[in-house]
């Protein structure tokens, strides 16, 4: 016996709004990637330390620059959609250590070292103070660059 489809599959009115912000967001992804965010003037030490440090750790996950568009996971916003999409993105950069899932794979570098019953869920990540100075610094440079800067 062949099995038989019944139901229609039909996007219903309670899917619709959600269908809607996920479409968006896709458009505003494929926008955010072709657009170029070219500055006029190279990135500092600092800012390239930053971008270094952002490929390094942050691109397993993140896109973090136009030139490694291929890097990261669906799953997670690239650092362009980030800065053009969330109004309190500065806030999101500067606070990433203790939102989810960081805390899982991510640690200060003069923290205690992970309790053996909590291991880190991917190879664990060991930052100093220096190294998100100049992940923030390289970021605020993005922001800038894509007309969005800091907000003070």
């Amino acid at each position: 016996m062949l099995w038989k489809h019944t139901s229609s599959r039909q996007p219903s009115v309670k899917t619709m709004p959600a269908m809607r912000v996920s479409l968006g967001l896709s458009a505003l992804a494929v926008l955010s990637l072709m657009a170029t965010t070219a500055s006029s003037e190279p990135l500092n030490q600092l800012e390239q330390r930053g971008l270094e440090l952002s490929k390094l750790h942050c691109a397993r996950c993140h896109i973090v620059s136009e030139k490694d568009r291929f890097t990261g996971t669906s799953a997670s916003p690239s650092f362009k959609i980030m800065i053009v999409a969330l109004k309190d993105w500065d806030d999101r950069f500067d606070s990433f250590m203790a939102r989810n899932p960081h805390p899982a794979h991510i640690r200060l570098e003069d923290d205690e070292p992970r309790p053996e019953h909590l291991p880190s869920t991917i190879h664990e990540v060991i930052l100093s103070q220096d190294d998100i100075e100049a992940i923030i610094s390289y970021v605020d440079r993005m922001a800038a660059d894509l007309g969005h800067p800091r907000s003070e």
